[in-house]
């Protein structure tokens, strides 16, 4: 019963994608509309809920750019999903270190776009036959560094939730 429940259950993981960048509303909008927006791209991924304190807190740390005027557009929407996605498994002082090296390299659009498309395609792909794979040493390595957080973050939460299967179905004791 519980390898059913668990297959069912990455299935439907399986399925999960985060939003691209035209995804995201091409207006600004305030606090309480950021933090709707996060939470339902990432409830069924984390079922974590960002809150704002935790934006609070990135913008003083630097994670994050400072809104203006109290107003958030898209750059401040694809670093909160990022932050939200990698801090799964990474500290927060790493997670800045990727956003500001991926920035250096693209536009916030772009950079943003690549993390989700090599998220999605791992995310998709995780029962493949191929899943975990060797370096490609021939890809730039902020695009190794990426991959590696990416898997690392998706094979977190695959083995987060077996235990809870696991202790769903507690193993009764050897006679």
């Amino acid at each position: 019963m519980q390898s059913e429940k668990f297959e069912t259950w990455l299935n439907e993981f399986q399925q999960f994608r985060l939003p691209l960048w035209a995804d995201f509303p091409d207006l600004e909008l305030y606090m309480d509309q950021v933090i709707s927006e996060v939470n339902r791209s990432l409830d069924p991924l984390l079922h974590v809920k960002i809150t704002k304190t935790m934006i609070n807190s990135y913008v003083k740390m630097g994670i994050i750019e400072r809104p203006e005027k109290k107003r958030y557009n898209r750059n401040h929407l694809a670093e909160l999903i990022v932050v939200s996605v990698i801090k799964f498994s990474f500290p927060l002082d790493v997670v800045k270190q990727g956003i500001q090296q991926s920035l250096e390299q693209d536009t916030a659009g772009i950079a943003y776009n690549h993390f989700v498309e090599l998220f999605n395609a791992e995310i998709a792909n995780v029962n493949a036959p191929d899943a975990v794979n060797a370096f490609n040493f021939t890809e730039a390595p902020l695009t190794i560094i990426q991959k590696m957080a990416v898997k690392s973050v998706i094979y977190k939460i695959i083995g987060t939730k077996l235990i809870d299967f696991k202790e769903e179905t507690p193993i009764p004791p050897a006679e």
